[in-house]
């Protein structure tokens, strides 16, 4: 399901802040598992929310009609 909508949230750090809870929680509970994500390359604010979250390229891919991105997110554990 896609949501399209205006939002007087966006532009706040309201998805980094949650974000990087929800990769904390599985940081904390799922020690060692890397995690995934994919979003269109044209979206360049999930772009650069996934690289504030140090996410990494492994592949750029077409699919759904438009140019994907996706990202993986190296556990602190595997990465240091």
């Amino acid at each position: 399901m896609q949501v399209n909508c205006s939002c007087r949230g966006w532009g706040r750090g309201y998805a980094a802040e949650a974000c990087a809870a929800a990769l904390g929680w599985i940081d904390a509970y799922l020690p060692g598992e890397p995690v995934v994500l994919a979003t269109q390359t044209a979206n360049a604010r999930s772009l650069r929310l996934a690289a504030k979250l140090g996410f990494t390229e492994v592949e750029v891919f077409r699919a759904w009609g438009a140019e994907q991105w996706l990202g993986q997110r190296v556990p602190p554990t595997l990465a240091g």
